[in-house]
């Protein structure tokens, strides 16, 4: 015999869901803000880089990439949805530290000082927190 789950959600749970809404807007502006310095700067496809030391192109398209790079630790391992089971509320807005740091992180980039966003890390490292807070409490009282 096999038994199902129940999760009842919160109704705070849709602030988790639009701020992973939220997290593809950003990403979606950044794709953007790749494809009109490519048109910029003369770069076509495949080239992913201009091949010149730190050109406006490259910065732009790696601040694109990096964000990439990063968002399999937000949405594909599920640390925004997954903690947010717990702490609904606190989640979305520890996402959106997070895409607003992206953002942030690329306009730094894109003038040369990858720096100025990384403070957006806080966000994720909250949501790591909240996802293991709710396996500990799923796992003690099996809710």
């Amino acid at each position: 015999m096999t038994s199902a789950a129940v999760i009842g959600l919160s109704p705070h749970y849709a602030t988790v869901i639009l701020t992973a809404v939220g997290n593809w807007l950003v990403l979606m502006w950044m794709a953007l803000k790749v494809g009109s310095a490519r048109k910029e700067h003369g770069i076509k496809y495949p080239l992913l880089y201009e091949n010149v030391v730190t050109s406006k192109f490259d910065l732009v398209q790696r601040a694109h990439q990096n964000s990439l790079e990063w968002n399999t630790s937000f949405l594909c391992r599920l640390f925004l949805f997954i903690g947010g089971l717990s702490l609904p509320l606190s989640c979305a807005a520890a996402g959106t530290v997070y895409n607003a740091g992206r953002y942030f992180y690329a306009k730094g980039y894109y003038g040369g000082n990858p720096h100025k966003g990384l403070w957006g890390l806080y966000g994720l490292f909250y949501l790591i927190g909240a996802t293991v807070f709710t396996a500990y409490k799923t796992f003690t009282t099996g809710v």
